[in-house]
């Protein structure tokens, strides 16, 4: 599915990040000098990470005087004849970059081949995706998502036993968050991590039906990992259907999780600032593109490109109300998309 952006940005949305550091001293804005138009792909918009990524390239494109040609979704994790599509798309448009939030880790490189012969180079946005064509990258460290949950169930009860749910398979993203968690938790003496399957997809529905039956065969677990918060969301479900007193620590922030981390359904849940994400794609495309400085930019191996990483930062209880939300990873209420064939 195609996208064109409709309903601007909020007035008092607008005004704040006006007034606030909207990368939050992460990188100096600045303005495009040169023509530069992009194209972006994405796994899905069904939750409020994707559309932070969605709102953020929309807004800074229009702020940097940057064309944003096109937005398209494969639809779920594993859609990758979708994404071939829509890359085939923008090849076609001509963009001088295509932005991508991959649906598998692997099986891209054949295509973005193609599309830096004709002239169309390729991002990476959101989650790693395994090519050596990709320019650069901008994501958040995945393995240290993992860590910070560990680290906050072990200060909680260094002596509980722990339920997974690893999230779907194919995924780099979860893998690199399930090894730092199970890592991470191995320092903690006396926690006891039950061991996953990596299965299924996202969603509140598979959350729901796997806590369900995990937590009738684990009694004594007294929490839940898992990578996201679809699947967190339904795993907190059914540890109310079943009445437990059990917590669940999660990635990414939506709107309904924030009263389940107030009522402590949440242990904590790792913010995922899919806005700054956006903008910082847009900012570091402009820079490329005119020859610039790209600062913190990281080239070490660990992915086939360079690549510039968010910093984690734990939602809590004793921060819930005061973190900014707006610039880190909920668009505003009144943006919206409209699909166009």
């Amino acid at each position: 599915m195609t996208f064109a952006f409709v309903g601007a940005l909020s007035v008092n949305a607008a005004h704040a990040a006006d007034s606030e550091d909207r990368f939050q001293g992460l990188i100096e804005p600045i303005k495009a000098e040169k023509s530069l138009s992009i194209g972006v792909t994405l796994v899905h918009l069904h939750d409020d990470f994707w559309k932070g990524i969605a709102y953020g390239i929309e807004d800074e494109a229009k702020r940097s005087g940057v064309e944003l040609v096109q937005v398209s979704v494969a639809g779920a994790y594993g859609n990758v004849r979708e994404q071939f599509a829509q890359l085939e798309a923008l090849k076609t448009l001509g963009v001088d970059y295509a932005v991508i939030g991959a649906a598998s880790f692997n099986g891209y490189d054949p295509i973005f081949r193609q599309l830096n012969a004709a002239g169309t180079k390729v991002l990476a946005v959101g989650i790693p995706v395994n090519s050596p064509n990709v320019t650069f990258g901008v994501g958040q460290d995945e393995t240290s998502i993992g860590q910070v949950l560990a680290k906050e169930v072990c200060q909680k009860d260094p002596n509980a036993t722990v339920i997974t749910i690893p999230g779907p398979a194919g995924a780099e993203w979860t893998r690199l968050r399930y090894v730092g968690f199970t890592e991470e938790a191995k320092k903690c003496n006396g926690l006891k991590v039950l061991d996953g399957a990596f299965r299924g997809n996202v969603g509140l529905s598979e959350g729901m039906a796997q806590a369900s039956d995990l937590l009738l065969r684990n009694p004594e677990a007294k929490f839940i990992y898992t990578p996201e918060i679809s699947l967190g969301m339904g795993a907190a479900q059914a540890v109310r259907q079943q009445k437990r007193d059990v917590q669940v620590v999660s990635s990414s922030v939506v709107r309904e999780a924030i009263p389940m981390v107030k009522d402590g359904r949440f242990l904590g849940i790792v913010s995922e600032p899919g806005i700054i994400m956006g903008r910082l794609i847009v900012q570091y495309a402009i820079r490329e593109n005119e020859g610039k400085e790209m600062p913190s930019l990281i080239n070490d191996g660990a992915l086939p490109y360079p690549y510039v990483l968010t910093p984690p930062e734990l939602i809590k209880p004793d921060n819930v109300d005061i973190h900014p939300y707006h610039i880190y990873e909920i668009p505003p209420a009144d943006w919206s998309i409209k699909a166009i064939q």
